[in-house]
């Protein structure tokens, strides 16, 4: 059960990506911050309601903020800060400049090495040789995707396509830095619930700062094309769903496990780029040879 909600957590968290993709087509479709400020946004109202939602039913939520230890707040802030703050805001960046399904696959390769050493140091969490070798199969595809004069993502001549591999790998870093700490918290008593409500709110809370501080009112949502709005907000909903999935893997196997399950992302990317992104994202057997290779170390990983 845990392997599906990794699935599920990759699947949307691609669908969050080629959503703000495609927003980004749009006339004024607005900054990182901006863009961030309007997912997020529906990102966390979609957890207040459904948490709403459950206390109705009788599921006592508010009792597990209640039992939040100012250590387990303090490694979820520092999460929220790495992870949809940092390592979100990068990833879209890495996006607009070379596109999601580049991105996927840069991030993808890069974030469950990350992870693996994080796990490792951090949750004492080793895997055996058969998941090492499938975690190096998936970061096999971070070199494919980034071989030099590759279109779209590092290419010496051009800063900023440099500059969007790196920031794609970057973001890897970051979250797998967040994927960690939320599974220390999880170790420690924090529950999915809380977890995600901490993290979120965090990384809200200071894109709603910095942006409030730029504009004093938040007019510069007005300036934003409709159209872009809707895929910013579909992109929230997508990413609540895949942020909470891949809490409930963490509680079922481990870190580890599940990040390198939910790095399969850049097959979904790939697959859902070709289908919805044919006139915006560059598919070429370079990629698709990367997105494979993170694939079968997904399938090496879970059938042994």
């Amino acid at each position: 059960m845990g392997g599906f909600f990794a699935l599920l957590a990759a699947l949307c968290f691609t669908l969050d990506s080629i959503l703000i993709r495609i927003g980004l087509t749009e006339d004024n479709s607005g900054n990182v911050w901006e863009i961030r400020l309007v997912s997020m946004s529906m990102t966390l109202g979609m957890f207040v309601m459904a948490a709403a939602i459950a206390e109705v039913l009788g599921f006592n939520i508010i009792r597990e903020f209640k039992a939040l230890s100012l250590e387990i707040l303090l490694i979820l802030i520092l999460s929220g800060i790495m992870g949809p703050l940092l390592g979100l805001l990068l990833l879209t960046t890495a996006v607009a400049q070379v596109g999601s399904s580049h991105a996927s696959a840069l991030w993808g390769g890069s974030n469950p090495l990350f992870a693996t050493l994080f796990a490792y140091v951090v949750l004492s969490e080793t895997p055996d040789l058969i998941g090492k070798l499938s975690v190096l199969m998936i970061i096999a595809g971070i070199v494919v995707v980034g071989y030099p004069r590759h279109a779209g993502t590092i290419m010496l001549m051009k800063k900023t396509k440099l500059a969007g591999g790196i920031i794609a790998i970057l973001s890897g870093l970051c979250v797998a830095f967040s994927q960690i700490g939320r599974g220390m918290a999880l170790d420690i008593g924090a529950t999915p619930n809380t977890a995600f409500f901490v993290f979120q709110a965090t990384a809200l809370t200071v894109i709603a700062m910095v942006c409030f501080r730029k504009t004093v009112n938040f007019g510069m949502l007005k300036r934003i094309s409709r159209k872009s709005i809707y895929f910013y907000l579909g992109a929230g909903i997508c990413n609540f769903v895949g942020a909470y999935s891949l809490l409930m893997a963490f509680t079922l196997i481990p870190v580890w496990h599940a990040v390198a399950i939910r790095n399969i992302q850049p097959v979904f990317a790939v697959i859902l780029s070709f289908i919805l992104l044919k006139q915006i994202d560059i598919i070429n057997i370079r990629l698709i040879l990367g997105a494979f290779l993170v694939t079968a170390g997904v399938v090496v990983l879970n059938l042994y």
